[in-house]
């Protein structure tokens, strides 16, 4: 007998990781989306989806925002207070994996500087996949784990 795997729905799937709701988007960002702190006017914080290639940083996602009932779906607009998670190793989330990809159940994934991940190449790995997508033609969400 097969079991479906239904989508979860959150973002956040469990594990070590500390709740952020103190920063607002400094442009669009949708739930799943990998992000990062940046200043844009040398005054004000914000977050936005992140921006490096490979880079590093913090493992911060973009959760769905709870506070006002919206789903994983609903964007948040520039200026929204964002509801983040920065993961410790061994938490959990339901991200994007950037058009492109074909992911494989353990697969190290890095970001691709757009908000999604992908296969790992050279850079800083941030996450491992915990299924298997197999080629996707568009941004797809994952289930990954942060190492």
């Amino acid at each position: 007998m097969s079991v479906t795997k239904l989508a979860p729905n959150t973002v956040w799937l469990g594990g070590p990781g500390t709740e952020i709701n103190d920063l607002a988007a400094g442009a669009a960002i949708t739930p799943g989306h990998l992000l990062e702190r940046y200043v844009p006017s040398g005054t004000i914080n914000r977050l936005r989806v992140h921006s490096t290639a490979a880079g590093g940083g913090p493992r911060l996602v973009a959760r769905e925002c709870a506070m006002l009932n919206r789903d994983v779906d609903t964007a948040y607009a520039a200026a929204d207070l964002v509801e983040a998670v920065a993961l410790d190793s061994g938490g959990t989330a339901w991200m994007f994996i950037a058009s492109g990809q074909n992911i494989v159940f353990g697969a190290l994934l890095e970001s691709a500087g757009n908000g999604t991940l992908r296969v790992y190449n050279a850079g800083v790995v941030l996450f491992s996949a915990l299924e298997t997508t197999g080629a996707v033609t568009v941004q797809t969400r994952i289930r990954v784990e942060a190492v």
